[in-house]
């Protein structure tokens, strides 16, 4: 296989630059805080309710969590207070699993770099037995 001129190069300068960004996604992924594997949605809605102010079209907030299931999800309408306390958990799992999916991707460009890098520096073996003689 030929060695494409700059591969090796360009090999290390993205393995550099992948080196420089795991601090940050391992300070995420390494956090002790709680998690909470859920969607917040706190938009005005209609309860469907005859006496409600929202059968005359004046919509009420709504404070909504949805739990991912195995089949769907499962929806709960909880306070306010509740919600806002829940707020910062569904936020953290956010962050984490965006630092998860990253660091996933990071390793695959890892993985392809090295293999440039170990393809661009191979001898061969013939040649290399050559010059012992």
């Amino acid at each position: 296989m030929a060695k494409t001129k700059g591969a090796a190069s360009k090999a290390r300068q993205s393995l550099v630059q992948l080196r420089d960004e795991t601090p940050q996604l391992f300070e995420t992924l390494l956090e002790r805080g709680a998690l909470l594997k859920a969607y917040l949605d706190s938009s005005p809605r209609t309860c469907g309710s005859p006496h409600c102010r929202c059968a005359r079209g004046e919509k009420h907030p709504a404070w909504v969590v949805r739990i991912p299931q195995e089949k769907g999800t499962r929806s709960r309408s909880v306070s306010k207070e509740t919600f806002e306390r829940l707020t910062p958990l569904s936020e953290e799992y956010r962050r984490f699993r965006q630092a998860a999916t990253r660091w996933r991707k990071l390793v695959a460009e890892v993985d392809e770099a090295l293999g440039i890098l170990e393809r661009e520096r191979l001898v061969d073996p013939e040649r290399a037995l050559e010059r012992e003689t």
